[in-house]
Order: C-alpha cells, then structure tokens, then sequence
C-alpha cells in the first residue's frame, strides 16, 4: 500500500514540475504587465539608438543654415564624430560597470545620459556647442544598444533569446528606412530642434518604465572598475579614429594623420601592458583565447567594415546615379530592410528548434559575401529589379553576421563577464563600421576623381550639389564615374567578407540548448527557498531517508500524512 502511494506521490511530483515547465514563470519574479513594459520600453530605447545614428545626416543645410552659415559645411562632420567617438570610446567601460554594479543601475544611466544629451542638442545656440552635446548624447546612446543587450541576455536563456529575435530584426530595419525619411522634413518643415526634441518624452518615458519594470538579482559581490584602463582605451580610439577621419579627409598620411595614429597605438599599447598587470582588467586578455570570441571578434569587426558602413553609400548612389531625392531614398531600402527581417525571424527560429548556430552564421556571411560581390559586379550598369533582389540578400547579410556572432558569444559567456563579452563585442563593431567607412569613403573619393577628373568634380560629397549645373555629357560622366567608385567599394568590401566567411568556417560551434539546461538548473539552484520550504528542508535533515523506498513516505510525512511535516501542513 504504502509503495503505491510512494508511486503515486511520486507521478504527482512530476506532473508538477512538467506544469511548471510548460508555465515558464517570468524572470525573477516580474509580473506579465512588468515583462510588456519592459519590452516596450527596450524596443522604444533600441530604435532611439538606431535612428540617432542616420537621422542627422538628412538634416545638414537646416542646422548649418541657423547656427553656422560661413563654416557650417565643413565643420558639420564633427556632428557624426562626435557621437561615434563618445559611444565608440565608452564601449568596454560600460561592459565593466554592468557586470560589476548590475546591468539594470547602468542602463538607466545609459538613457539618462541620452535623454540629458538630447535635451541639450535641442537647445544648442551654436555648432560648437551642438558637437559638444552630441557627445553627451553618444556617450548615452553608445550604451542604449549595448545595454539592452545585456539586459536581455540576462532575463532569458540563449534558445529563448532565440525565438525572441525578430523585434530586433523590424527594429533595425525601421531604422534603416526611418533615418533618411523623417530627418529631412522634419527639419525643413518644423525645426532641425525637432530631431533631438522627439527624443525626449520617449526617452523620458522608457526611463521611468525600465525603472519601474525591470527587475535584476543585485550583484552580491562587486569588481573594481579600472579607471586607468577606461582612460587608456578611451584616449586610444579618439586618437586611432581621429587619425583615420584626417586620412579620409586628406586621402593621405600628411598633417595631424600621423601624430593621431603613433599617439593611439602608443595608447593602446599601455592599455594591453595595464591590462595584463589589473586584478580586475577592463577588458580581459583572456577573451582572445577563447574558440568562440576571438573569431566572433573578427567577424564583428568585418560585419561592422563591410556591411554597416554600406547603407551611406548606397543612399548617395541611389541619390547620384539613380536620381532618387533624399527624402525618398528610404522607401528604396525597402528590399533591404525586407531582408532583416526575414533573417532575424528565420535565425531565430532554426537556432530555437536545431540548438546549433553555426550552419546559420556560415549562410547568412555567404549570402553578404555574394550580394556585395553582385551588387559590385552589376551596379553600375545592373536593371533595378537586380539591385533590389541584390538588396534584399545584402539585408540577409546585414541581419545576420554581426548579431548571430554576438549570440553565439553572449550564449558562450560565463554570467559574470557577460557584460565584458557584449560591449567588447559591439566595440568591434562600431570601431568596423567607423574605420569601414572612412577607408571605403577613401577608395570611392580616389576612384571618382580618376574617372571624374574631366567634369570639373573631384569630390564625391560635392557631385550631389553640383550635378544640377552640368551639361548631359558631364553629368553623364559624374553619374557613370560615381557608379563605378561605388563598385569598386563594394568589391572590396566583398572581398573582406571572403575573410569573414573563412572564419565563420572555422569558428566553433555553440549549443544553446546545453546552455539552456545549464541556465535552468542554475537558476532552480539560486532560487530563493520560501520559508515553508526551507523549514521542509530542515525537516528533511532532522529525518533522513535510511533507504529510497522508505516504508513511510518522505522524510517526516508518513503515507498516512502523520510525521512532524504532515502535521504543521494539517495545521496550517
């Protein structure tokens, strides 16, 4: 009798923990309304971010127009470096502090700033002061992406993260069409003040909503930011992405361009001697000798190089060669942002079913291989139905090789350098996608005024603004000569992304449902015990089992529910 009762007891357990298995509770402990608000509010701070990036650059004449009209176009770059120079340098610091304070005191600091930096811009009386703001404003936005990252990582195992995906991939495709759409009439319309004003109340709002929804275990035990590295690798990048704006400049390696790299390479070289003597190093050596982050650094880096910095140029191709005006070219980036989304929903759902990455990173970096080695081949003279098709596969490309290295390193990455691992990660990237677009912005200038040099317009920025004044064999020859610059970026760009493909063959593979188990069954083992629970426990070590089929039930419950356990839940 008493065994069948054990049996049944028994059945009973395991149809509990299956109900609770096809439950899945929210993570520590948030209610569904805390886990939507989040969501939302995650979303709304990761589009801000991607927006912010292409926004500006729509928006040129209005700001130049009222704060610097004599010097305005020359200086307005210093608008785009600024921000990238402030987000770009604050990469690894932010890995740091979220993993040494917690990842959610961060991320609010991270939207405090960008709100702080965007209030700011909006009230700028001169282009100084907007560059200086704009700074305020990356060092916040640099950490808006990251840390939602991270955030995200951290409430949901790797398979989960998995079928989560295809927000990100709508969000980043939004970004991609929404920049150039709304930057131009906004400011022409309204005010350029408009720009930096709509960040406000969403940024001020997805404050107070994280801050009231998101719920994180506190750090039980915090590391010691090295300050000293955060200087070092900070003075690095400026410098080293200094040095590489002054060569796309001057398409040579006169004046400042020199100086600016002996002065980040001197930098970073004491920032990896201060690295391997710091107790708690900023960005640990380590990292590169691990199988999966040294080549899913490497494929960041080229992602970021050859497949990021693209969308600029192909805006001012479609611009100068097609014709197409600034305030249409986003619905030509249709295909593109198609693309996205159909890779982040595709990825998503093979890693969740499969549990293997791999065979998705090495197709989507073949598929971005061969559409910007097509898009090179064909675009100067290419139909637009080829350019669209071509299109549509780089977006697969674009979706898919930087934020599938960045999961298989998340979903590889002890919980305590989680934060280390993704903003080292995302460094790689923005240093790609800003290093990528100076070089390849080098070889377009260089080309166009070869093939350009009989029209009387050497540089490319300016051959959007001069083509109106051309005669039909001129401005023939600007079209033709700015369409085969663009191949050639593009080939060479393709030809980075071969490298790319033969790491991604290479790389080790990922198993995120044995990380998933792990997830669980460390997560069953930090569960805090009720207080129920834990007088079970301590009613368990006071009547041990003398042997697994005991005749009398679980320790202190007999089959009759008699026992000092039976009785307090009797009574209770």
């Amino acid at each position: 009798m008493s065994t069948d009762v054990t049996a049944e007891t028994t059945e009973n357990e395991a149809a509990a923990k299956a109900g609770a298995k096809e439950k899945k509770p929210n993570p520590h402990g948030m209610t569904d309304i805390q886990v939507l608000v989040f969501i939302v509010c995650a979303m709304a701070t990761m589009t801000l971010a991607l927006l912010d990036g292409s926004i500006i650059s729509s928006a040129v004449l209005p700001i130049v127009r009222d704060l610097d009209p004599a010097h305005g176009i020359d200086r307005f770059p210093w608008l785009i470096t600024s921000y990238l120079l402030a987000a770009t340098a604050a990469q690894p610091l932010y890995g740091r502090l979220s993993d040494s304070y917690g990842p959610r005191r961060v991320y609010l600091g991270a939207l405090a700033a960008f709100l702080a930096g965007s209030a700011l811009c909006a009230t700028a009386q001169s282009l100084t002061q907007l560059i200086v703001f704009r700074a305020i404003q990356g060092l916040g936005g640099g950490g808006l992406m990251s840390m939602t990252l991270i955030v995200i990582a951290t409430l949901y195992p790797p398979k989960s993260r998995a079928g989560r995906s295809n927000a990100g991939g709508a969000l980043i495709a939004a970004g991609l069409i929404a920049g150039p759409m709304i930057g131009g009439p906004l400011s022409e319309n309204l005010s350029w003040r408009w720009i930096f004003l709509l960040n406000v109340p969403l940024a001020g709002l997805a404050l107070a909503g994280v801050a009231w929804a998101l719920r994180l275990p506190v750090k039980g035990t915090r590391q010691k930011v090295d300050i000293l590295g955060s200087v070092l690798i900070a003075a690095a990048t400026c410098a080293l992405l200094l040095g590489v704006k002054a060569y796309g400049d001057q398409n040579s390696f006169s004046g400042p361009v020199l100086p600016y790299f002996y002065g980040g390479f001197l930098m970073a070289g004491a920032f990896v001697a201060r690295q391997l003597k710091a107790a708690d190093p900023l960005m640990p050596l380590s990292l590169f000798k691990d199988k999966v982050f040294r080549p899913a650094a490497i494929l960041q880096f080229a992602g970021g190089f050859a497949l990021l910095s693209l969308p600029v140029f192909l805006i001012n191709y479609l611009n100068i060669v097609r014709g197409v005006s600034l305030d249409a070219v986003g619905l030509h980036l249709i295909p593109l942002a198609i693309g996205v989304v159909l890779v982040f929903i595709g990825w998503g759902k093979i890693i969740a079913r499969t549990g293997k990455c791999k065979a998705v990173l090495i197709a989507t970096t073949a598929t971005a291989t061969a559409s910007v080695a097509g898009l090179g081949l064909t675009v100067a003279d290419g139909p637009v139905w080829q350019f669209d098709v071509l299109l549509l596969l780089l977006g697969v490309g674009l979706g898919g090789v930087t934020q599938i290295a960045l999961f298989m390193t998340q979903s590889a990455a002890p919980a305590d350098q989680l934060g280390v691992v993704t903003t080292t990660s995302r460094f790689a990237t923005m240093l790609g996608t800003t290093i990528g677009g100076t070089v390849l912005g080098a070889i377009l200038s260089d080309r166009f005024a070869s093939a350009a040099g009989a029209s009387g317009v050497k540089d490319p920025d300016a051959a959007a603004a001069q083509l109106a004044g051309l005669d039909a064999a001129r401005r023939h020859l600007v079209t033709d000569a700015f369409a085969h610059a663009t191949g050639t970026l593009l080939l060479t760009a393709a030809g980075l992304l071969l490298l790319a493909l033969v790491t991604a063959v290479l790389m080790k593979d990922v198993d995120v449902n044995s990380d998933a188990e792990s997830t669980e069954v460390s997560a069953e083992e930090a569960a805090p015990m009720s207080e129920e629970d834990d007088e079970d426990a301590r009613t368990d070590a006071e009547h041990p089992l003398p042997h697994p089929l005991h005749p009398h039930g679980a320790a202190g419950l007999g089959a009759d529910g008699s026992g000092p356990r039976g009785d307090r839940r009797r009574a209770a």
